[in-house]
């Protein structure tokens, strides 16, 4: 795991821009950093060291090709030995070692034979020079690029923190951004919040040779139709004990995240079965606030034998952690839990680990979210205006009341809000498209929603403490299987993710697999609240005299908001107020007047 930069064309970039741009996301990769240029190019890596620890030193290098990357492969070891019986010589053990030889072989497809998650930068010099840039088929590894004023340079980089130390980084704010954000939760790429800025797609891959570059998608290998005679579990179960397996292999100690839900409760009870004496962490707050889940967490880790650590925050130290966690977001994530996962990593972090497994990504595979289910079940005229709304911070109604006019304006003049936008080619997408409705909803959250407002703070937030989070959920055999299973085994009767409840229930208690679903969030409701911390840093920054979104938003109806929670504490409003607070943290730790 590593974090990547670089750049190709136009004028040289000089050797100190090149190690300012590593220095801004050391954080990331700091065992080693290293740079390599050549007539027209450089690329750039900070090394988080934790597969063939010593011997990964980057740029790989194979004749006229150089690459950097981001990422783990989980199958390089069969891919050596493939490798190797053609000829190919390696002098260690690191994963990265395949991905030059497989480029030489097969191309751009190389791609379609890595197994786990990764961002890659390769300079091609072999005929006319070029980069390519390529992440993989669910975006678990985030890059980042902008081309010069000229057009003739594109530099990218992990994060955005990095890139903006490039030269003629754009630095305008994009004006739509903040109803984008409100809309969507989160910046939805592969646009950014800033003009000019773009992030690669899932699948992505991007050539440049000095022109202008050409971005497109590649796919995984279609799945085969599933056997789902009463199977579907026996299948998930089979296939993620052997990703278990391969994602527990490290030359560095591997623990995992236990919130005490179904997903992560059932990859604690596989990795604990899989390496004795696992060690498990959880998150929980001083004090008596709702929903807490330490004690089913506390259960799933007695029941798996695991070695438990309970990560207690005080709310009274929220105002100095919203600050650190806002720097580490590259751009604007309304989640609550956002906080909770970047001081959980820190834990981490402090206790001695490098790699983390997390349970993200079942839901979306395998329709874990009742809006799903009631989105697919309304055959009402405007049900796609409904279920973004669900999708939202704040609906439009609720954004005409927040929006300044002018703001309103100019969404108008920009084709609407975005959250209208996109339910309406959601509609077109579930009319015109080959699956049925809610296997269509689940695969545009798949690609849109669910790489921007959950895998990014994955990443951004686990690595801003130097720990890989890796993700069993998401790898392609598990996509694959995912893909293949009708929607009728994905949900049965009221039963959401039934292969996921089915496949756990031979290992962890039945108090876990059967509990109503519960997110894992912060409880913001009950924290913005008179006499809390949060309560004053919200009220402190929002209606302070110098806010920053003073552009965007009215003052008068956010004071009335803060009224409201004050009397009447409510989900909505208090939700509304955090991703304010999130928004305005978010411009003032950039030194932003939009």
């Amino acid at each position: 795991m590593c974090r990547i930069h670089g750049c190709f064309g136009g004028e040289p970039v000089a050797r100190e821009i090149l190690h300012a741009v590593a220095r801004a996301q050391r954080h990331g990769g700091p065992d080693a950093t290293t740079l390599h240029s050549g007539d027209g190019w450089a690329l750039g890596n900070n090394r988080l060291a934790v597969q063939g620890v010593a011997d990964g030193r980057q740029p790989y290098e194979l004749g006229d090709l150089t690459c950097v990357f981001n990422g783990e492969i989980y199958n390089h070891r069969e891919l050596r030995t493939e490798l190797a019986a053609l000829g190919y010589a390696f002098r260690g053990d690191c994963d990265g070692d395949v991905l030059l030889p497989l480029y030489e072989r097969h191309g751009d497809a190389f791609v379609r034979r890595l197994e786990g998650m990764f961002a890659v930068a390769v300079v091609d010099r072999r005929a006319e020079p070029c980069l390519k840039l390529f992440t993989d088929h669910a975006g678990m590894k985030s890059l980042y690029y902008h081309l010069s004023a000229d057009g003739r340079r594109l530099s990218f980089a992990s994060e955005l923190g990095a890139l903006s130390r490039f030269p003629d980084f754009p630095g305008t704010v994009d004006p739509l951004t903040v109803d984008r954000y409100f809309g969507g939760r989160a910046v939805w790429g592969p646009d950014t919040v800033y003009t000019g800025v773009r992030t690669l797609p899932p699948g992505g891959v991007l050539r440049f040779d000095g022109t202008r570059p050409e971005v497109t998608q590649w796919q995984p290998e279609p799945p085969e139709p599933a056997e789902c005679d009463g199977s579907a579990a026996e299948l998930l179960d089979a296939t993620l004990r052997h990703e278990l397996g391969r994602m527990v292999r490290a030359d560095v100690p591997v623990c995992v995240i236990t919130s005490g839900g179904l997903d992560s409760s059932y990859l604690t009870a596989l990795a604990a079965d899989a390496v004795p004496e696992t060690h498990s962490f959880t998150i929980a707050y001083r004090g008596d606030w709702p929903g807490d889940e330490r004690h089913f967490a506390r259960e799933v880790a007695a029941h798996c034998g695991t070695r438990h650590h309970e990560v207690e925050l005080d709310p009274a130290d929220f105002p100095d952690l919203v600050d650190r966690f806002v720097r580490h977001l590259d751009q604007p994530n309304n989640a609550p839990h956002g906080l909770s996962t970047f001081a959980l990593f820190e834990a981490v972090h402090d206790a001695g680990f490098k790699v983390a497994l997390t349970g993200d990504g079942a839901d979306e595979l395998f329709c874990g979210y009742a809006r799903f289910v009631k989105a697919a079940r309304d055959d009402g005229a405007n049900w796609q205006r409904t279920y973004q709304d669900t999708m939202a911070a704040a609906g439009t109604a609720t954004l005409a009341r927040l929006f300044t006019p002018d703001y309103l304006r100019r969404i108008r003049a920009g084709g609407g809000h975005f959250a209208d936008r996109n339910g309406d080619a959601l509609d077109r997408r579930v009319r015109t498209g080959p699956h049925g409705k809610l296997e269509t909803l689940l695969r545009h959250d798949q690609e849109r929603r669910f790489p921007s407002y959950i895998l990014r703070r994955v990443d951004h937030l686990s690595m801003a403490h130097a720990v890989e989070a890796r993700i069993p959920f998401l790898q392609p055999s598990v996509t694959r299987l995912a893909h293949a299973l009708p929607a009728a085994h994905k949900v049965v009767g009221e039963t959401v993710k039934a292969p996921v409840a089915e496949a756990a229930r031979r290992w962890i208690p039945r108090s876990v697999v059967d509990r109503p679903k519960q997110p894992f969030t912060l409880p913001v409701t009950a924290m913005i609240k008179p006499g809390e911390a949060l309560y004053d840093l919200v009220g402190d920054t929002l209606l302070g005299p110098r806010t920053r979104c003073a552009a965007y938003v009215r003052r008068d109806t956010v004071r009335e908001l803060f009224r409201m929670q004050t009397e009447r504490p409510d989900a909505h409003t208090a939700g509304v107020l955090w991703s304010l607070l999130v928004l305005e943290t978010w411009f003032a730790t950039r030194n932003l007047h939009p």
